[in-house]
C-alpha cells in the first residue's frame, strides 16, 4: 500500500513538473489559445505570454514577419524545425533586437535554449538578431542568422567589469552570414560592429560555427566576432569557420 502511494505521488509530481509546448504558425491567429490545433500568429506575441520557465515555443515552418521586439522570458525557450523556421525582421529601431533576453541581475540563470530556426534581418531591414543580456547557461544552435544591419547575435554579462560574471553559456553549431557593419559616420569612435559579441562571460563556449562576412562594399563589414569591452574568463572558441 505504501509503495503504491508512493508511486501516485511521484507521478503527480511528474505531472506538475511538466513543460508545455505553445505553437506559432503562419495559419494561426494571436486571439487562439497557442496550442498545436489552435497556434499563435507572431513570436512576440507567443513570448508575451508563454512565461513559466520550461515551456517551449515552437516554430512551425513557414515566414513570419516581426515588427516589434520579442522578449524571451527567463526558462523559456525556442526550437523550429530547422532553416524552413524564419523569422523575418523587420525591427528596425536603433538598439532594438529582434530578440530580446534580458535580466536586471547579472548572471540571473536563464536555463533556457533557441535551436533550429532561421533569422532574417531581410535586406538589413533587422537592426540585430539576438541579445542575452546578464543570463546564463542560454544556448543558441543549428540556427542561421543572415543579413542583419548591425549585429547577429550578443552576449552580454553586465557591468565593464560585471561584479556577477554570465557563466555556461554556448553558441554552436550556427550559421552566420552578412550580420555585421561598419559605419564609421555613425558610430561612436567609428566602432564596427559585429556578428558575434562576447562581453562579461566566463566559461562559455563558441564552436563548430560558419560566421562569414564579405558580402558588402569595401570598408563597411563589421568583425566576425568581438570582444569590446571584454571582461571575458575561461571562453573557449573552437572549430570555427572564419571568413
Amino acid at each position: 500500500m505504501k509503495k503504491y502511494l508512493l508511486l501516485l505521488l511521484l507521478i503527480q509530481f511528474a505531472l506538475i513538473g511538466q513543460s508545455a509546448t505553445y505553437y506559432i504558425s503562419t495559419t494561426g491567429s494571436n486571439a487562439n489559445n497557442g496550442s498545436i490545433s489552435s497556434p499563435w500568429l507572431t513570436l512576440a506575441y507567443a513570448c508575451s505570454q508563454v512565461t513559466t520557465s520550461g515551456d517551449i515555443i515552437h516554430v512551425n515552418a513557414g515566414i513570419y514577419i516581426e515588427s516589434v521586439q520579442s522578449t524571451l522570458a527567463v526558462g523559456v525557450s525556442i526550437e523550429g524545425v530547422g532553416i524552413t523556421s524564419v523569422i523575418k525582421s523587420h525591427v528596425s529601431t536603433l538598439d532594438t533586437w529582434t530578440l530580446l533576453l534580458s535580466s536586471a541581475t547579472e548572471g540571473t540563470n536563464g536555463n533556457q535554449h533557441i535551436s533550429n530556426i532561421k533569422m532574417d534581418g531581410d535586406a538589413l531591414t533587422g537592426w540585430g538578431a539576438i541579445n542575452v543580456s546578464r543570463r546564463s547557461n542560454v544556448e543558441i544552435y543549428n540556427c542561421t542568422f543572415v543579413d542583419f544591419n548591425y549585429w547577429g547575435v550578443k552576449f552580454e554579462g553586465g557591468g565593464s567589469p560585471p561584479s556577477t560574471y554570465a557563466t555556461g553559456n554556448k553558441f554552436h553549431n550556427n550559421t552566420v552570414t552578412n550580420c555585421a557593419g561598419y559605419f564609421p559616420a555613425g558610430d561612436v569612435n567609428g566602432e564596427g560592429k559585429s556578428a558575434l559579441v562576447i562581453n562579461g562571460q566566463q566559461t562559455m563556449l563558441v564552436y563548430e560555427n560558419t560566421l562569414t562576412q564579405t558580402s558588402r562594399a569595401s570598408g563597411s563589414n563589421g568583425y566576425l566576432i568581438k570582444g569590446v569591452v571584454g571582461f571575458n574568463k575561461d571562453v573557449k572558441i573552437y572549430d570555427n569557420v572564419i571568413t
